[in-house]
Parts: C-alpha cells; structure tokens; sequence
C-alpha cells in the first residue's frame, strides 16, 4: 500500500508536466470556445451579462454579410515606432475615394465635440462637417482592409466610419483619439486617417510631439518648409494627399494612451478638404458598453 507522502511526493513532481506540458497540448486540441460578440437584446433581458453590449450603430458589427473585395495595393512607410506610426500610400484607390466622397454628399451635419458630459458643436474648436457611411461593399471592404492591416487583432472592432468635410477656415484643434476609458473596458485602439479629396490648400494633420524625419524622402508625404518668420518647422505635419492615409496606435500594451498622438486638422485656406475617420476600439470580453 502506498504511503501518502509517496502519493503527495508524485503529485508535486507531475504538477509542473501537467500545467507546462499538457494543459497547453489540450488547449491546442479543444480550444475554448469563442464568446459571443454580438448583443442581442433578448439575451441581455434573460440576464445573461457576459456579452459586452456592442452597438451596432456606433460599431461595424458582423452580420453575415459576405463581399468580394478587390486585392490590396497598397506601399507603407514607418515614420516612427514608438508609438508606430505609418503612412500608406494609395491605401484607397482613386475610384474608391470618389466613391465615399460622393455617398457622404447626402449626409453632412456640422460636426460635435463631446465634452465628458454632453454632445455640442462648437467651431471654434472644430469647424467641420461629418456624415455617417452606409455599409455598402466598398465601406465593408474598407473594413476588412483595416483589420487585415492590423493582423486581425481579436476583440478589435472597426468603428462605423464617418466621413469629414473642411471648407475654408475649417479646422479641429488638438485632441487625442483615445479617451483615457480602456480601465473600464475599451478605448480606441488605433486610428487611420484617410483623404478623400485634396483640392484645397492649407488642411494637413499636424503632430507637434513628433520628431520630424532627416531624409528628405518624406517631403513627398510631410510639409517640410520653414515657418516664413525663419523659426524653423515644429512637429510633424502631413500633406493631403487623396488616397493616401496616416495610420497610428493610440494605445500601449498596458492600455495607456500615447502623449505623443496629440495632433490637429489645420485650417484649410483655399478649397476643401474631405477626410475618413477609421478607428479601430479595443475591448475584451465581458465588459459592458461605456460612452465612445
């Protein structure tokens, strides 16, 4: 008959083969199921609060609806890592983007600001109109090509996709993305931002924190003129350029938000500016929807 301290003894020497060996096997073989995403109103009233309430007209859901997408070809360019920074040209076609311009002519409002409190217009901080994309098969997929561009990230949701319209005098002052929220479950993850049209003069986006790049390759893509008072330039400031689009992280690994992503829309001068909110909001499951 064997002793307990002989049976204690084996169970001590097998535990660390079962945690290091052959639990990670048995999770390769039956992998967990995958929580359901999507909110179902019905499933919330039967009390089941394990589903994060994701809402559909805030976020591009997943509702089965299958598109033929033309191959991407696209070039990127790093501009900084930390946070990673990315330019992508040609990350629209032309045909593309004249498309979205066009569908977001019915649509325009003047743009809100929101305040931790209330939603409002207030164009002395941004001066700009913005309307809500229907889901047709170029926005969808638009969509797929911003989750492919980041890996397919699990738990990363696309936004439902605004576009934005500056006329003369139009502009958004500096702001961050991100809103300091991902403590209480999710926060915006990731920006891409696209130009539409770039008949205007004046209007690029402008990141005083970062540190503009010494070869003068990027002049193609950033505005590297001198201040006219001789200051010399400050930041980073991207050109607009139609099709091409700005891709950068909000976040760290810890869920902090990057100081450094403090940018604004400058005035347009002359013309306008039609642009292409893509964000891109990290929340894992199990949270309960906050405000975006």
């Amino acid at each position: 008959m064997l002793k307990l301290s002989t049976i204690l003894g084996s169970l001590f020497y097998l535990l660390p083969v079962y945690i290091f060996v052959i639990a990670p096997v048995l999770r390769q073989i039956f992998p967990p199921p995958e929580p359901n995403l999507t909110f179902d109103p019905d499933d919330a009233a039967a009390g089941d609060l394990d589903l994060p309430l994701l809402n559909g007209s805030i976020f591009s859901l997943d509702d089965g609806v299958e598109v033929t997408c033309a191959p991407d070809n696209y070039r990127v360019h790093i501009l900084r890592h930390d946070p990673l920074v990315i330019y992508i040209e040609d990350f629209l076609s032309s045909e593309e983007a004249d498309h979205l311009a066009k569908m977001s002519l019915k649509s325009y409002t003047p743009s809100i600001i929101y305040d931790g409190t209330t939603e409002k217009i207030d164009p002395t901080t941004r001066l700009s109109d913005r309307a809500l994309l229907d889901r047709d098969t170029t926005v969808r997929c638009l969509e797929n090509r911003a989750k492919a561009f980041q890996g397919w990230k699990p738990h990363l949701y696309i936004e439902r996709m605004w576009a934005q319209r500056y006329n003369a005098s139009g502009h958004y002052k500096h702001h961050y993305d991100w809103v300091g929220s991902s403590a209480r479950g999710g926060d915006r993850a990731s920006t891409f931002m696209v130009y539409l049209g770039d008949e205007c003069k004046g209007g690029g986006t402008t990141f005083p924190r970062f540190k503009m790049p010494r070869d003068e390759k990027w002049c193609r893509f950033l505005d590297c003129e001198e201040k006219a008072d001789g200051e010399g330039r400050e930041g980073v400031t991207f050109k607009v350029i139609k099709g091409n689009a700005i891709f950068w992280e909000n976040l760290r690994a810890d869920g902090s938000g990057y100081l450094e992503t403090w940018h604004a829309a400058l005035p347009v001068t002359e013309g306008v500016k039609v642009g292409l909110n893509i964000w891109s909001w990290y929340q894992p499951p199990g949270w309960r929807m906050g405000r975006v």
